[in-house]
């Protein structure tokens, strides 16, 4: 069940520089966390398997998948399904989505966010702290309460030592904290759009040896489940009463080769909101799965340690519909060009994260009536794409420049 993969993503595995060993970049507090977090992940996965295997071999699976037109894995025992999961989360995809598209920044001008210009002059792309420390510009809208709920997330969730200085990080502390990822388990062709228009795609091995993962995204854990935190935007009483918090806070932080645990605190935590288990293998396991907006923001969490540097990319992924054809999707190609970071494309909705805004009534309050396509095919642009990877460019070249010309008109 790995048809939803991309040929062209799997050949980007052997390309590029190999990223270094993690000692190159881990601070000695971040090898202890980790190792400390891989001790615990190794036993509460193998607890989590046992776990789900009796719910994977049960006969009301079964039927959930039948009624939800997914009678192919129906045919598979509790084991064989287990199997999968486990093989597919070994390549499952891990995005940082950053920057806005054109459309948006024509609506709102004044808008600050990470573009590439960012990355450039860092070397790498940069956390929120890094960000504050530097006193820069993109950071100065944060609010106190934001700030307050990034750090109890580190501190609470992940384990990390605390600043001295509450809210102040030294050069020093400040590079003890994690860059996130999400787990893109609904597998969306542009990653999490909300959160940008560029999708950072992390090469697996990255992942596996320098990020611990949480079964949610921990801030909204922090805002919603501690009470100890003053939220930014308190929870309502419909989400109150759909969305436990015991799954998460119940469970240790994951590594990405012992996480089952994380994923089944995930499955817990959204089960009452289109995230059971039957509608979770569907959407991570079938090649046809369609997924409704509000589920592409049911991902694990991965905090990433030692920062995402150019050569910890297996590819950046542009939004067609916001980047195709403007002056910011060819910054995007002379960026990848530069670097050596192979460019693919994906179409989501087919729309501008801008002009999904306009449709909140159609998508109020679960997206009952809005599906996109899990794990859609992207299309690696010829001149910045196909060139950094060990594979052959179809001769497409003269096509390729007519098609973004007339975008760009």
């Amino acid at each position: 069940c790995r048809a939803w993969k991309l040929a062209t993503v799997a050949a980007l595995a052997s390309s590029g520089v190999l990223a270094a060993q993690a000692d190159d970049v881990l601070t000695p507090v971040q090898r202890k966390v980790l190792a400390e977090a891989r001790t615990e992940a190794v036993i509460a996965s193998r607890k989590a398997e046992a776990e789900l295997l009796q719910d994977l071999s049960s006969a009301a699976l079964r039927l959930r998948f039948r009624l939800m037109g997914a009678g192919e894995l129906a045919k598979f025992s509790g084991q064989e399904l287990l199997d999968m999961l486990k093989a597919n989360l070994e390549s499952v995809e891990y995005t940082s989505n950053f920057g806005i598209d054109a459309v948006s920044r024509k609506l709102h001008p004044g808008n600050e966010a990470m573009d590439l210009d960012t990355v450039e002059k860092y070397g790498h792309i940069p956390s929120s702290w890094e960000l504050k420390v530097a006193k820069s510009r993109l950071v100065q809208n944060m609010s106190h309460l934001e700030w307050g709920v990034l750090d109890a997330a580190e501190t609470g969730v992940y384990g990390l030592p605390p600043f001295s200085k509450p809210g102040s990080p030294s050069k020093e502390e400040m590079v003890n904290r994690p860059k996130y990822l999400a787990g893109n388990l609904r597998r969306m062709d542009t990653g999490l759009e909300q959160y940008g228009a560029y999708a950072a795609v992390l090469r697996n091995g990255v992942v596996r040896d320098r990020a611990l993962l949480a079964g949610v995204d921990s801030g909204f854990w922090e805002s919603f489940c501690n009470s100890s935190v003053t939220p930014v935007v308190r929870p309502n009483w419909l989400e109150r009463i759909s969305i436990p918090c015991s799954p998460v806070s119940l469970a240790p932080v994951g590594v990405a080769d012992h996480q089952v645990h994380t994923v089944l605190a995930n499955i817990r935590t959204y089960e009452n909101v289109g995230g059971s288990l039957p509608y979770f293998l569907y959407q991570f396991l079938s090649p046809g799965a369609k997924v409704r907006p509000l589920e592409s923001r049911f991902y694990t969490e991965a905090a990433l340690l030692g920062g995402i540097r150019m050569q910890d990319l297996k590819l950046l992924v542009g939004s067609f519909p916001g980047l195709f054809g403007t002056k910011e999707g060819a910054a995007l190609r002379d960026f990848c060009k530069r670097h050596g970071v192979p460019l693919a494309w994906g179409f989501s909705s087919g729309r501008t994260w801008a002009s999904e805004g306009d449709n909140q009534m159609r998508l109020f309050p679960f997206e009952p009536f809005e599906y996109w396509p899990a794990g859609k095919a992207r299309f690696m642009d010829p001149v910045a794409g196909w060139s950094a990877t060990n594979a052959t460019s179809p001769d497409m070249d003269y096509e390729w420049e007519r098609v973004w010309a007339e975008v760009a008109d």
